[in-house]
């Protein structure tokens, strides 16, 4: 049986939402794929521009000198409203998803420019990778929290995670995310 889109399993879906990510790398933050399968089962692809931002810790500013107050950074809150839209665009008025989600996360920084051609090269052929900031895991903690009421209700619904970072001419983004039924 097949789909709302002509796929014949979650994982044909999957793979065509992906294949369609590598040909796509730098696309426009509003373009964004779904495909509905049997069973609701539902894949989000969808590319967030730009050079990935972890989530920042948060920062207290003090009120009146006897009240402090937290927030959030402001290069942080502007990277998840840009998350956020990039988000909303691809769902198009969908509604939110509200099962368990697998995740998967291409983070492509920039080569510094610093670097010789040589070096470069190396880089965007994998053989040097970015151990520099920003922490992977902090560019995932932006891009949840971006998503929060946009994809999903909550990022607790996030079960599995996959995810890499390398460099890359296009710097961005390239977001999956699967919904995933009882089984798996």
């Amino acid at each position: 049986m097949q789909g709302a889109l002509g796929f014949e399993s979650a994982a044909a879906c999957a793979t065509s939402a992906v294949r369609s990510a590598v040909s796509d790398r730098g696309g426009e933050a509003s373009r964004g794929r779904e495909c509905t399968l049997a069973g609701a089962k539902k894949v989000v692809e969808f590319v967030v521009p730009g050079t990935p931002v972890g989530k920042g810790r948060p920062k207290v500013a003090s009120r009146g000198g006897k009240f402090a107050q937290l927030y959030t950074p402001e290069k942080t809150a502007n990277y998840e409203g840009l998350v956020a839209h990039s988000g909303h665009a691809a769902m198009a008025g969908r509604p939110l998803i509200e099962g368990a989600v697998f995740v998967n996360l291409d983070i492509r920084l920039p080569v510094p420019s610093s670097w010789s051609n040589r070096k470069r090269l190396m880089a965007l052929d994998g053989k040097v990778h970015p151990t520099k900031k920003p922490d992977i895991d902090n560019v995932e903690k932006a891009i949840f929290d971006g998503l929060n009421g946009v994809v999903w209700k909550d990022d607790v619904q996030v079960v599995s995670v996959q995810k890499q970072k390398r460099y890359s001419n296009v710097p961005g983004v390239d977001v999956l995310i699967r919904e995933i039924g009882p089984g798996g």
